[in-house]
């Protein structure tokens, strides 16, 4: 057996593989006598017909069944000879033979490649920080105010705001009505352009006015308002007018939501966000170095183990709602890409590092999460015991530890102005 290696890739290989003639056709034979016992030739007892005979009756069914018994075994031999462990089944692409002529197979298989870390210190990673800003309190207290609203006819001509249902009617060039459908919508706060929302405001219940409701360089997403036909006039009937009216931002406004007083409301406001804002600038921060690790340490994933993953992501949305699963697992192939490569390399990285926690770190988190549930530390440890003694926990908090090494020796920079501008 003569073997060879191509990389197709990182991770996917093409594996030669090359049988002597006469061992093929000894094979050949082997599996050809046995083949024998399961055919019946007319004139003969089944299993005694002469084998030149079976052959020259089924010849391609006796190649496909020696091909079946052994090019597996010649794939495992040469797997053991070369020492390959494959994470997926090796697949026959191409297969050449003939009686009297070497037998050539090629196998494409997959390998979890050398995970090669180049750099984890001193990056430079973009990443800023969300500020607490006092606008934020004023914003949380209006949403509360808008969720207490009630909704009343309008008995006045409408403002932003208004909440406006209306009957578009679709126009041919003579100005015939050809169509018409309804849309509720917010004045002011809406998928329409600022012509369309300064036409309808003013506006009483019965009015119709002419109006484009999208420029030509606006996006639609209306199934009825095509791109062909967004920036045409249309006739809008006002059909109805609701308007909210928010409660009073006073004390008894706060203790209907369950604060004792709007002070008491503020500051719990306050505190809640800032409670947010710390996690989520956590939550970014981990993101970004991960972002910068999988940037500065390429790493393929075989796609066999990505798609595998996928599918077990895509298997409970699938089910949930009752799609065919093969078309939900392109959905989570990037993700479970994404995830794998942040995996294995943190990993690595990890066995570099020979992270691993103390006493006191362990302490560290727990006063940590007890702060964060307001709770006595000696509670927190005797309620969440079984979580603390985990694997999960041990694994966290290697790599809590490990994200705070890279912090130290990494330089943060501010986002592109691109990037910036998405965000």
């Amino acid at each position: 057996m003569k073997t060879e290696i191509k990389d197709i890739t990182q991770s996917v290989k093409e594996l030669t593989i090359t049988i002597d003639s006469e061992k093929a056709l000894s094979d050949y034979k082997e599996v050809l006598n046995q083949f024998r016992n399961y055919v019946v030739i007319p004139g003969f007892r089944k299993g005694k017909a002469p084998l030149a005979m079976v052959e020259r009756n089924y010849q391609e069914h006796a190649k496909d069944e020696f091909y079946n018994k052994k090019l597996g075994d010649y794939y495992k031999a040469a797997l053991d000879e070369l020492k390959i462990n494959p994470v997926n089944q090796g697949e026959a692409t191409k297969i050449e033979w003939e009686k009297g002529q070497n037998l050539v197979a090629i196998f494409k298989y997959e390998v979890m490649p050398e995970i090669i870390i180049k750099k984890y210190q001193n990056l430079e990673i973009p990443y800023e920080k969300t500020k607490f800003k006092p606008k934020m309190i004023v914003d949380t207290i209006e949403d509360f105010r808008n969720q207490m609203a009630t909704v009343i006819d309008a008995d006045s001509p409408s403002i932003k705001s208004d909440i406006i249902e209306a009957e578009i009617n679709f126009l041919d060039e003579n100005g015939n009505i050809t169509k018409d459908i309804k849309r509720t919508f917010v004045l002011g706060d809406n998928v329409y352009s600022d012509t369309f929302n300064k036409n309808l405001t003013n506006t009483k219940v019965g009015d119709e006015i002419k109006t484009r409701l999208f420029t030509k360089s606006q996006k639609t997403d209306d199934k009825d308002i095509t791109e062909n036909i967004k920036d045409r006039v249309f006739l809008v009937k006002v059909l109805s007018i609701k308007r909210k009216i928010l409660p009073e931002l006073n004390d008894e406004f706060a203790k209907d939501i369950e604060y004792d007083s709007v002070e008491d409301l503020r500051t719990k406001i306050a505190e809640e966000l800032k409670k947010k804002i710390k996690k989520e600038n956590t939550e970014m921060l981990r993101n970004a170095i991960i972002e910068k690790l999988i940037e500065a340490n390429p790493l393929e994933i075989p796609p066999s183990m990505i798609r595998n993953y996928a599918e077990s992501m895509a298997k409970n949305y699938a089910e949930s709602y009752k799609m065919d699963i093969d078309k939900v697992i392109p959905i989570y192939e990037k993700i479970a890409e994404h995830q794998m490569k942040s995996h294995y390399i943190l990993n690595e990285i990890k066995k570099i590092e020979k992270i691993e926690i103390t006493d006191a770190d362990k302490e560290k988190i727990i006063k940590e999460a007890a702060e964060n549930l307001k709770m006595e530390i000696d509670k927190y440890k005797e309620l969440y015991k079984k979580q603390i003694e985990s694997e999960d926990f041990k694994y966290a908090a290697e790599e809590k530890k490990l994200f705070e090494l890279i912090e130290k020796s990494s330089k943060f920079v501010p986002y592109p102005k691109k990037d910036k501008e998405k965000t």
